[in-house]
């Protein structure tokens, strides 16, 4: 038998929880692919595995929102894990192809899209199901939307990838050499599989509400609109091709119409979208973790003195970049009203929604850095805290309180500034733009913007608008490196604030927490994990690793 090169190892079967013994056998073992396949509610169990690698606390939320100028979690620093809570290795630069922050994603991935080849290579088998006419071609509208979040959520993370819209067999006597991709090619790839998918699906499940969290058309409709928004952004379009701006916003504009007609409109309190399982802005999401325990959402973010760990705590860098209500300016600008010994007071409502800081009332009390809320020796703390998803009504003592939540993947919000932002390159800042951010901005009560902006500044009004509204929601991360600014964005000193007492006076210090570093030769995209670059055992001359590393 000829000597065969292997890049990805991975699983014929997916695992349903509900039938975990049943699923998770080989079809030459006790099932075959013709018996799941047969049957159509066997086959809506292996879809449904398809969507356990969507990113989740600790896929994207950690490591992305403290890898940029939003987090910190430095007492994480020193271990690097597959799937990594370990934004330090990022910021240090301390990491290698070997072993880096978010390698699990290339197998994850790659392992979600060999399952969904799998379901579009067997569709014909699958019966119609009399009871639900339309349940079987949406469930190939899912697989399709899937398949194309994924190859999307690669791009993002390496650049161009092998492309794989069959199913590979490693077990056959020929060698498979595969190559990487060009992004165009796989941008093409991710667009024809939403094109497929989009009359495929429904526009949402108000009717069925089992359903909600499964592909529809208007998540299909938002992710492409995501990905020409990308495609068109400075790291994927370095000779800055106008046409793919206008292609952005043509996207956008068709999925922002799509999201208000299905009925994801903004919802009118912030804090509910990300304290609900359902809500009408929510276009795609995913359950969060419960409140309790190693891993909790509550626990690990609350501050000590309600018995949390506090594992990430939020930068000074972000929280200076939250303008004052009355004036829309930030706290740095002439005429902003903001005042250094008071310098949590009349802030955008989302900073109060969002972030705990010293002396924000938390569970019916004051939060004191330098008493019963001081971190744990041995653990650098900003002395701010993420209140964005965190429950005020959980109760870490006695495990109650709780109520589910879900983690939001796409939302209406996002869809009006990638309209804003794509509109603004393409045609520039006339009001279709201004329309977009200030329905954004006049949902938490902020003023509208100034009128009479340019092109560039239009850009920084948006780039500022996203940090604020999507924050700890896994855009930061992207955003900055998409745009091409990380290397001064995430190259630089991070803060926090220190406070000290004297009497009725308060004096507020930013001391350094850490001195981050970027390099921008290589590190605008991840390493291939070197044990894929291996098994190719260099005959692969289409399958090199990205710059740098």
């Amino acid at each position: 038998m000829k000597k065969l090169y292997i890049l990805l190892v991975l699983v014929v079967i997916g695992l349903a929880a509900c039938k975990k013994d049943y699923l998770d056998r080989l079809p030459n073992a006790k099932i075959s692919e013709e018996e799941v396949f047969s049957d159509i509610g066997n086959s809506e169990l292996f879809v449904n595995n398809i969507y356990n690698s969507t990113p989740n606390m600790f896929r994207t939320f950690w490591p992305m929102s403290s890898a940029t100028d939003e987090t910190d979690q430095s007492q994480d620093q020193a271990t690097i894990t597959a799937d990594g809570a370990d934004a330090g290795n990022f910021n240090s630069g301390f990491f290698t192809a070997s072993a880096f922050p978010l390698r699990g994603r290339w197998k994850d991935y790659f392992t979600q899209i060999r399952r969904c080849n799998i379901v579009l290579a067997n569709y014909d088998k699958i019966p119609e199901d009399n009871n639900y006419p339309d349940r079987k071609k949406r469930l190939r509208g899912e697989v399709l939307t899937m398949r194309a979040y994924y190859y999307f959520e690669l791009l993002r993370t390496w650049g161009g990838v092998p492309l794989f819209e069959s199913i590979q067999n490693p077990l056959g006597d020929d060698p498979i050499f595969f190559k990487r991709n060009s992004v165009d090619e796989v941008v093409a790839a991710v667009l024809k599989d939403l094109s497929e998918a989009e009359p495929l699906l429904p526009a949402n499940y108000a009717d069925r509400q089992a359903e909600i969290g499964r592909a529809s058309r208007t998540i299909v409709l938002a992710l492409r609109g995501r990905v020409l928004l990308y495609y068109a952004s400075p790291l994927f379009n370095p000779s800055a091709i106008s046409t793919r701006w206008k292609d952005a916003s043509d996207a956008n504009k068709k999925a922002l119409d799509a999201a208000l007609a299905a009925g994801f409109v903004l919802h009118p309190k912030y804090s509910e979208i990300f304290s609900q399982f359902t809500n009408q802005e929510v276009i795609w999401g995913r359950p969060a973790p419960g409140a309790f325990g190693d891993a909790g959402i509550d626990r690990e973010m609350n501050p000590t003195g309600y018995i949390g760990y506090a594992r990430v705590t939020v930068l000074q860098d972000l929280v200076d970049d939250y303008e004052l209500q009355a004036t829309g300016k930030l706290p740095a600008e002439s005429g902003s009203g903001y005042d250094p010994n008071h310098p949590y007071a009349g802030r955008d409502p989302r900073f109060y929604q969002s972030v705990l800081y010293p002396g924000s009332i938390w569970k019916g009390r004051k939060i004191d850095p330098l008493g019963i809320d001081a971190p744990e020796n041995g653990k650098t703390a900003t002395n701010y805290w993420q209140r964005k998803y965190v429950l005020e009504s959980v109760n870490l003592i006695n495990a109650s309180g709780d109520s589910p939540r879900r983690w939001v993947l796409m939302r209406t919000a996002e869809v009006y500034l990638n309209y804003a932002e794509a509109y603004n390159e393409a045609i520039g800042p006339d009001m279709e733009v201004y329309n977009a951010v200030n329905a954004v901005r006049a949902r938490v009560g902020m003023p509208a913007l100034p009128s009479g902006l340019g092109r560039e500044e239009m850009r920084e009004k948006i780039r500022h608008e996203r940090r604020i509204e999507l924050a700890f929601e896994g855009q930061r991360f992207w955003d900055v490196r998409r745009w091409k600014i990380a290397e001064t964005v995430d190259n630089k000193v991070v803060r926090g604030v220190s406070i000290s007492v004297s009497g009725n006076d308060t004096t507020y210090r930013y001391p350094i927490i850490e001195k981050r570093s970027f390099d921008k030769g290589k590190q605008y995209f991840l390493p291939i994990p070197q044990s894929e670059i291996d098994k190719l055992g260099g005959a692969g001359s289409g399958f090199n690793q990205n710059p740098g590393y």
